[in-house]
């Protein structure tokens, strides 16, 4: 078995990757420090379980490192799978500070076909499958809340 060597746009997103990982973990525990998980488990349980699922934890590195804890819900009806709600609570390294972002953004359909029973039943554990998109914050006009972190505060943000 002959394995291809690595291009260099490959070896700098693994460094990239790997020198997020203790940062996106400290953002991890702040985010379970404002128990973020619980408050959007409380948001995704007032709509049904047919048209909203979650939390999950989503993470990225670009622009910066971030972890977040997401749900996300279709419309009601036949077509309401054409547009998806993805809204969570954010942690973001920010320069020298750690934003907190709480917001909401809208997801197009992005599957070549819609099959409702094979989408419902994956929708339930990833809405990455069909919405092509990786969960990062919101842009700043969407955001309810983007405050810096401090720990001092944490109650209060909660």
């Amino acid at each position: 078995m002959k394995h291809s060597r690595p291009s260099p746009a490959s070896i700098l997103q693994q460094v990239r990757l790997l020198r997020a990982q203790p940062i996106q973990a400290e953002l991890a525990k702040i985010l379970d420090d404002l128990d973020a998980w619980a408050a959007v488990e409380t948001a995704r349980a007032r709509y049904s379980r047919l048209i909203a699922w979650g939390p999950k934890i989503v993470k990225g590195d670009i622009p910066s490192p971030w972890v977040g804890v997401v749900m996300w819900r279709r419309a009601s009806g036949y077509t309401g799978y054409r547009t998806l709600s993805l809204g969570g609570v954010w942690a973001v390294q920010d320069q020298q500070a750690v934003r907190i972002i709480m917001g909401q953004r809208t997801l197009p359909y992005a599957a070549a076909f819609y099959e409702a029973e094979v989408y419902h039943k994956l929708m339930r554990k990833d809405f990455t499958i069909y919405y092509d998109d990786d969960g990062a914050p919101p842009a700043p006009l969407l955001r309810s809340l983007d405050a810096t972190y401090d720990p001092q505060e944490r109650l209060a943000l909660r």
